[in-house]
């Protein structure tokens, strides 16, 4: 039977071979961290090094295209003092023909705004990533209508309007925190999350920032009911970002 160091040694190798493959220029560091738990240790890690944030892949029990959150995913998502970034399950970014491994274009940021607080500092957060990084921000507020919502008494054009005055509300709100003429405001409705996500484009290698809810602690992630499903239906790579976290210097 094979022991846990052969087992060790055997995820190690794994990963070095991707590494040599897909990493080229990149500098890597192998880190073996003893801990009750993976997402403990990979929090532990994460705080050591000051790391930007902590990148995971989706749980393989669930549909592709779209972000299938595991133990160790929640657990993070839920506790993390790091922003943490998880990618829809099957995901593979494009990059530039002809380019390495690491040319990876990113043209736009789409932050999600919902209009608390913490959607205030996650939309200020990623518009100083992306002054950083020389790329386009989106800010995008995503309104779902349900049955529920709307008894069949009240007739389509009653539920048009409503859904019209919330995105003309929604858009007020993201004009009021003034980040530019050059930012593109959002805010879609659909019948689902998912055809609320579908109604807007999404580039090649676009990524969604969404903030912590208020109601955890400061500098820690804690995602709201409504984050929650923003990062399960996401059909992009989607960072969360924790409470008071600093932009990147």
């Amino acid at each position: 039977a094979r022991t846990g160091a052969d087992r060790l040694a055997a995820a190690q190798d794994a990963a070095r071979a991707w590494a040599d493959e897909r990493a080229v220029g990149m500098q890597v560091e192998f880190v073996t961290v003893p801990a009750r738990s993976v997402a403990r240790a990979l929090v532990k890690v994460a705080e050591e090094a000051d790391a930007t944030a902590l990148v995971l892949g989706s749980s393989a029990d669930g549909p592709h295209g779209h972000v299938v959150v595991g133990s160790t995913a929640d657990h993070l998502l839920h506790s993390s003092r790091v922003p943490v970034a998880v990618a829809p399950r099957g995901y593979r970014a494009s990059a530039v023909p002809g380019a390495g491994p690491l040319d990876v274009p990113v043209h736009r940021l789409t932050a999600a705004y919902g209009g608390s607080s913490g959607g205030h500092e996650a939309v200020r957060w990623a518009a100083a990533l992306t002054r950083e990084i020389d790329v386009r921000l989106r800010v995008a507020s995503f309104g779902v209508r349900t049955p529920t919502m709307y008894p069949p008494e009240i007739g389509f054009d009653v539920e048009a309007e409503v859904s019209a005055q919330w995105r003309e509300q929604m858009l007020d709100a993201q004009r009021a925190l003034r980040l530019g003429d050059d930012v593109e405001l959002v805010a879609p409705v659909g019948t689902s999350w998912p055809d609320a996500f579908e109604r807007i484009d999404w580039e090649p290698n676009e990524l969604l920032i969404v903030g912590s809810s208020s109601a955890g602690a400061l500098r820690a992630v804690f995602l709201g009911s409504r984050a929650t499903k923003l990062v399960r239906h996401s059909p992009v790579p989607t960072l969360v970002v924790p409470r008071g976290t600093q932009p990147l210097p």
